[in-house]
């Protein structure tokens, strides 16, 4: 399911909900890290096997590699669900996506992300759809 995007709000003890719909997709063990453009991922259990492994096959005598896949290795958050089915995002998490109180939950491309309202808008304000036309035509998608 692609296409939809739900809007929430982190309620005043940052706590927020995965829509249901996504919630079936993830399955009962998830994960939350940080994501690229301001943004959080949140992975199934096996998709969060699978980018740890690919993560510890960087060449750690790539600095810059080995510098973003610790980042990423480090904020991974095995997320918890209370009895409401809400999970408490913790403050480093919080703060890398600038989330306050509106927050946007998608169905991305390879994950569900958690989005900042106001960096969602910020992100999205000047899309060039030539550029994706460009990326899908050099794998023969159009």
């Amino acid at each position: 399911m692609t296409g939809k995007n739900y809007s929430h709000q982190l309620d005043a003890k940052n706590r927020m909900r995965i829509p249901a719909k996504l919630r079936e997709e993830l399955g009962p063990n998830y994960s939350v890290t940080v994501g690229s453009g301001g943004c959080l991922y949140v992975y199934s259990e096996e998709q969060t096997k699978t980018l740890k492994a690919n993560l510890n096959k960087i060449n750690s005598y790539k600095e810059e590699h080995l510098k973003a896949a610790r980042f990423v290795l480090y904020n991974i958050w095995e997320a918890v669900e209370d009895k409401q089915g809400r999970i408490l995002l913790p403050e480093n998490l919080r703060k890398y996506a600038r989330l306050d109180k509106n927050v946007v939950v998608v169905k991305g491309p390879n994950c569900v992300e958690i989005w900042s309202e106001e960096v969602w808008n910020e992100y999205f304000k000047d899309v060039n759809i030539s550029v994706l036309a460009e990326a899908m035509g050099s794998f023969g998608a159009l």
